[in-house]
């Protein structure tokens, strides 16, 4: 196969892809939420939808019957995590607890953060279990063919997540961590000031002649000349119509980052990107941005207590 077939190949799959995006978009939001509830780390939510999504069209070849659109997504995110866990050599316990039927319960699980505590004495299917009734509302027969197992494990899953709470004295719960200022040196240092600058070449000059640009949820870019071509291209037609672009390299969730805002004429921030970058001799190899994970972008303006610049985002990608 020449490379010319493999590019009309890849038109094919991306009017494909864009047509299950569009399929799915209604549940977005609450497979985002999900997997951030199984993984407890916006990073590691963001990377479990993207495989999800992957998956997900991949497998849908194979598949012949109906499916529910959301049950489907939930079950491969699901399948995804635990598989995850078991190959972290997760300790799973025994379920060899009394079945409770009782589906009602006295707490408030929408105002829980913090669930650290319960999955430590879960194992993952319990665990699941217990954020699917609670957070999403599935049905017991529902879940049952998500995960898969039968409509009593769910309920006996159910009970054990509900008698932990229930018995525990105290709740300890973790202090907000805000994002960290850092230095910045190196060619992270450049780049930030290509950001402020609206400068597309400074920010290029620091770029590898190999550097991969991943933008999440949207594409690909392999190689400088398509990047100065693609993003950093539409990056400026967007920077130029902004006020003032002020960039910040901060520790995020754990994670070293890039804020990119734009100050506006209100004398308040409004988040445009987050940025990750690696780099290796001086030089940027790797450059992911997340503009269009739109869950993850909202959460990060509330966790730096900014505005989020939304008429720049699109939802389906």
């Amino acid at each position: 196969m020449t490379l010319n077939d493999l590019k009309a190949l890849g038109e094919d799959i991306r009017e494909i892809e864009q047509k299950y995006k569009q399929e799915i978009e209604p549940f977005r939001s609450d497979l985002w939420h999900y997997c951030y509830k199984l993984t407890k780390s916006p990073w590691d939510a963001e990377d479990l939808v993207q495989d999800t999504l992957f998956k997900s069209l991949a497998v849908l070849a194979k598949v012949y019957q109906p499916v529910n659109t959301k049950s489907y997504i939930f079950k491969i995110a699901t399948n995804l995590w635990i598989d995850q866990n078991r190959k972290s050599k997760y300790t799973y316990q025994s379920l060899n607890e009394n079945l409770n039927q009782e589906l009602t319960s006295s707490y408030d699980f929408q105002l829980i953060d913090n669930l650290d505590f319960l999955i430590k004495q879960l194992t993952p299917i319990q665990y699941v279990s217990f954020i699917l009734t609670e957070a999403f509302q599935f049905k017991a027969k529902e879940i049952a063919r998500i995960i898969p197992t039968s409509e009593n494990a769910v309920y006996a899953n159910l009970s054990r997540a509900r008698s932990i709470l229930k018995n525990k004295v105290e709740r300890t719960s973790k202090p907000k961590v805000r994002a960290v200022d850092l230095t910045a040196n190196g060619p992270l240092k450049v780049l930030l000031e290509g950001f402020r600058n609206k400068d597309p070449e400074m920010i290029a000059s620091v770029l590898s002649e190999d550097v991969i640009t991943d933008i999440t949820h949207a594409g690909l870019e392999m190689g400088l000349e398509e990047t100065k071509k693609n993003s950093l291209r539409d990056w400026k037609q967007i920077v130029d119509t902004q006020h003032v672009i002020v960039a910040e390299y901060k520790e995020l969730w754990g994670r070293p980052v890039i804020i990119e805002l734009e100050k506006k004429l209100d004398n308040k921030l409004y988040l445009n990107n987050i940025h990750v970058i690696e780099t290796y001799e001086n030089e940027i190899i790797f450059w992911k941005f997340y503009c269009f994970s739109w869950d993850l972008m909202k959460l990060a303006a509330n966790e730096l207590g900014v505005e989020l610049n939304a008429k720049y985002f699109y939802h389906i990608f």
